[in-house]
Parts: structure tokens; sequence; C-alpha cells
């Protein structure tokens, strides 16, 4: 319960903080919420390393192989640094460029998913 009081409280004081710069610095601004989002992103990736140790046990009693799973976590990831990389061009006023990022992170996932894809119509024409 502890890390999401901490990544409250920091996002809340950068986005005050950053608030309150924007008028005179808004490149200090950006800059500021960009390390507020490098340290949140710190402890978010600690709470990670617990989920992604069960769906490893998981697959492992499930005798998923990894071919099957790992299409799963790419698509995770390319979601998860899309949002995050569009959101922060659409803070630092770019929002041509944050759909840019957004359609080439749903691309990018579809890409990434093509194994499994062919995974399933090869499970489809054994049967």
């Amino acid at each position: 319960m502890e890390a999401p009081l901490k990544l409250s409280a920091l996002a809340l004081a950068a986005a005050l903080l950053c608030l309150g710069l924007k008028k005179q610095s808004p490149e200090l601004a950006l800059a500021l919420s960009l390390c507020a989002l490098a340290l949140g992103a710190g402890l978010i990736l600690q709470a990670v390393k617990p989920i992604l140790n069960l769906a490893q046990s998981l697959a492992r009693r499930a005798e998923l192989e990894g071919s099957l799973t790992a299409p799963l976590w790419k698509c995770m990831g390319l979601g998860l640094l899309t949002e995050l990389s569009a959101s922060v061009c659409a803070d630092a006023g770019q929002n041509a460029l944050a759909k840019l990022v957004e359609l080439g992170g749903g691309i990018l996932c579809l890409a990434a998913s093509l194994p499994l894809l062919q995974a399933v119509l090869a499970l489809i024409t054994e049967l």
C-alpha cells in the first residue's frame, strides 16, 4: 500500500509544481514532468516483478510455449509504452505526434501478435 501513496504524492506534487512553472518556463515544467515520470516508472516497475513471476509460473504449469506467451507480453509492453509516450507528447502540446505514436503502437502490437495468430490458425487447420 506504500507504493500507491508514493506514486500519488509524486504525481500530485509534480503536477502542482509544473502548473506553477508552466507560465514562466514551459521547458522546465516539461523537464520536471519527465523526471517525475521516470521516478514513477521506477515505483511501478517494482510492483511488476511479482506479477511477471506469477504469470511465468502459470505459463509453466499450463505447459504453454514461450512462443505463445511472448506476443502477449510484447503487446502489453507496447501498449503501456505507447500510452505513456503519447501522453508526454500531448502534454508538450504535440497532439498530432501523440496521435501518430498511438497509431504506430497499435500497428506494432498487431505485428507483434502475428506469431500468435499463425499458431492459432495452424491449430484450427490441424483440427
